[in-house]
């Protein structure tokens, strides 16, 4: 019950078992069968269970444990966490009782600290007589906006992305773009039973690419009715090409490197961390030049990949004929070169979607390599293609990825902006080479 602070008694699953109750149960600690334990112990009283990996595994769940507090007319539960659930991201829970889950081992730690050393127990059969620990559940989740956003989470995948320690198709940026995926809020369908915190409900939070992709999809469907002739990869270059490299404050993108104190870990975001960027909505309705790339080449690119031709048969009817292409050479809005060696030309195609314009070209260079663009500036009209040359030269051997970038800027004011990355760079202006 409750003391004169508003304040409820703690009672822990494990001491407010039935006598008759299954002994044999290893995981009566979560809580999952009301018949299990003495509801004139727990009644009005906060229930703890444990929350184990048994959760994450969808074995145990947070509903069937509340299900238990409510049927034992428990005022509350708190979960405290499992020390195997570590690094796991917790989804926000709806929870029709009160109830929290304290979700570091470290802090649940404290609370059974707290809860058992406040026990009373009878000496000689050493049974709980008095429960001595109290605390109350308050407030919700409340909106935590860190100064900084957008930023890359610990768990966003990073690139390169190669098939093998060959990098022979490394050749591609990866990740291609960045969008909001954190604690993000959406309309659910009660169907979707990937979540069954989530059943029943109107709406759920998630994290990760399950948010991130909607998010891209929903800018995608919005060009293509402003643009309806655009191929996916016009879309996908018109997304890339305009996203933002900054973070709301003006600063760098920053990117966590470790899932223990994540803010402390972290430095800023390379392509391989983020692509081209964080998605700007604006900007992509508006991105004066296109990178487009046909079927065909699409075509050419996956039957130049080794062993590739049944799987391209398999997914499209089509055999692979003569005409390959090296993944390098597809034209995309980024260039990804896994082995530099010496030097090399890539080429890339501009296509004018906007007013006719004059572009500058500028651009920093990797390190270890040296960069040089033809040409430096070129008038396009609209509808009009322009060829771009890119000479990569590397300066010093380095297996450490480095990144540059090649920003085209146009006197009606669209940037299109083009992540450089580098893998392996090998010169032979070496010593005693």
């Amino acid at each position: 019950g409750t003391d004169n602070d508003g304040m409820y008694t703690l009672v822990s699953a494990i001491h407010a078992l039935n006598d008759t109750s299954a002994v044999n149960d290893m995981y009566i600690s979560e809580c999952q069968d009301a018949s299990n334990f003495n509801q004139d112990i727990i009644r009005g009283n906060l229930l703890i269970c444990s929350y184990s990996i048994r959760f994450v595994l969808g074995l145990s769940t947070i509903k069937q444990a509340l299900e238990t507090a409510k049927n034992l007319s428990a005022a509350g539960v708190v979960f405290y966490m499992d020390p195997y659930v570590i690094g796991f991201q917790l989804n926000p829970i709806p929870m029709r009782i009160p109830g929290i889950v304290i979700p570091s081992p470290d802090d649940s730690k404290v609370l059974l600290q707290y809860y058992n050393s406040s026990l009373v127990r009878d000496e000689t059969t050493k049974k709980v007589v008095k429960f001595g620990g109290v605390a109350f559940i308050s407030g919700g989740i409340k909106a935590n906006f860190s100064s900084s956003a957008p930023k890359i989470m610990y768990y966003s995948a990073r690139g390169p992305d190669p098939e093998d320690s060959f990098l022979d198709t490394a050749d591609i940026l990866k990740p291609n773009i960045v969008a909001p995926g954190n604690y993000i809020w959406a309309a659910w369908s009660s169907l979707g039973t990937d979540s069954v915190e989530f059943q029943g409900e109107s709406f759920a939070m998630m994290s990760g690419t399950s948010m991130a992709a909607p998010h891209i999809a929903g800018l995608a469907a919005l060009i293509k009715q402003r643009f309806p002739l655009f191929t996916p990869s016009a879309i996908g270059s018109a997304l890339s090409t305009t996203a933002s490299l900054n973070d709301r404050n003006g600063g760098p993108i920053m990117a966590q490197r470790a899932y223990s104190n994540p803010d402390l870990n972290q430095s800023p975001a390379t392509p391989f961390d983020m692509g081209n960027g964080f998605v700007n909505a604006t900007g992509a309705l508006d991105p004066g030049l296109i990178f487009d790339s046909s079927y065909d080449d699409y075509m050419s690119f996956l039957c130049g990949i080794n062993g590739s031709s049944p799987v391209v048969l398999n997914y499209t009817g089509e055999t692979c004929g003569n005409s390959t292409m090296n993944a390098i050479d597809l034209n995309l809005p980024s260039i990804t070169i896994s082995n530099l060696n010496q030097s090399t030309i890539v080429q890339r195609t501009v296509t004018n979607i906007g007013s006719n314009e004059t572009y500058s070209v500028g651009w920093s260079a990797p390190y270890g390599a040296s960069v040089k663009v033809t040409p430096t500036h070129f008038f396009v009209g609209n509808g009009e293609k322009q060829v771009l040359s890119v000479f990569l030269n590397a300066t010093m051997n380095n297996t450490i990825a480095s990144y540059g970038r090649i920003g085209l800027f146009g006197t009606q004011g669209h940037v299109v902006n083009i992540p450089l990355s580098v893998i392996v760079k090998i010169s032979y202006n070496s010593t005693g080479g």
